[in-house]
């Protein structure tokens, strides 16, 4: 049995949607799982035991209507007999229904019903991310401690050979950035959270924060932080995030990939929704402010 998922579009959701994946596998551990995603969330599913195989969607894949149709009826060749999509989209239903997959499993929403052969009620309660996406197989969780990511040697011994090469050892991760603005971490307040640390920082982010993250660097004279943001691909990151003794974290894709990790986490939510979108890693501490 060949079972397909399609992944949440944003790095956080794609995240949270690992529980889902592995009680997925659990539920059937004979079938081979397929994940379709977008190419820049393929790096949260690398390297995973669960997942079998993973189609990655360029944006343009995904652009337009023929684009859309010929994404979707290129999936017929994997035969896929169950497809979930864990996104809300009607594009998402689209596809699954092109791919000619057997089951066709979603919420109710965007006026998509027809086009899946299960159509689930949106649940009524507010509920956490993961546990949404669990709910399509009849499954809630409240703890979350096992590995999600899986990370292998040789990415490993490349990120302790990048910090040597930079003279860092143990450093405290500030993933201080956010797709939106109000979820970012005011500068001045970084400044008052580092002020006259004897420990060493590391700044993660994107190109786009390449220079909010120099910014951050000049007014810590005297502290030492150094700024990865927009050096190494999503992946890489994650690599280096996970030899972090601890992360200070806003609510973003790579603060829910640190408290996944494992690494001990402190998240801040502002404007984000914490109970529906707080990070589950074991080590993480919530701060709503």
């Amino acid at each position: 049995m060949k079972i397909a998922v399609y992944s949440p579009n944003w790095v956080g959701d794609a995240a949270q949607a690992l529980p889902f994946i592995h009680e997925l596998k659990s539920q059937n551990p004979e079938a081979k799982i397929i994940i379709v995603c977008k190419d820049w969330v393929e790096s949260v599913f690398l390297h995973n035991p669960c997942i079998d195989d993973i189609v990655s969607l360029s944006a343009n894949d995904v652009k337009g209507v023929i684009n859309t149709i010929s994404t979707g009826i290129s999936l017929r060749k994997k035969k896929i007999d169950y497809f979930y999509t864990l996104t809300d989209s009607f594009r998402s239903s689209v596809i699954m229904w092109l791919s000619n997959a057997i089951y066709r499993v979603g919420y109710n929403t965007q006026k998509r019903a027809k086009l899946l052969t299960v159509s689930v009620p949106f649940p009524s309660t507010r509920l956490h991310r993961t546990n949404k996406y669990l709910n399509l197989i009849g499954k809630e969780k409240t703890q979350f401690g096992q590995k999600y990511i899986y990370l292998k040697k040789s990415e490993i011994d490349w990120a302790e050979s990048l910090m040597r090469k930079r003279n860092i050892n143990s450093p405290i991760a500030i993933l201080p950035f956010s797709v939106a603005d109000s979820r970012t971490f005011p500068k001045d307040k970084v400044k008052e959270w580092l002020s006259r640390s004897p420990d060493q920082y590391v700044v993660f982010g994107s190109k786009g924060d390449i220079s909010s993250a120099k910014k951050i660097i000049e007014q810590n004279k005297g502290v030492s932080v150094h700024s990865f943001c927009g050096d190494f691909s999503l992946r890489q990151s994650i690599a280096l995030i996970s030899l972090c003794r601890y992360a200070i974290a806003t609510d973003s894709g790579l603060g829910h990939i640190s408290s996944i990790l494992g690494v001990p986490t402190i998240s801040f939510f502002g404007a984000g929704v914490s109970d529906i979108t707080k990070p589950i890693g074991a080590n993480s501490i919530l701060l709503n402010k």
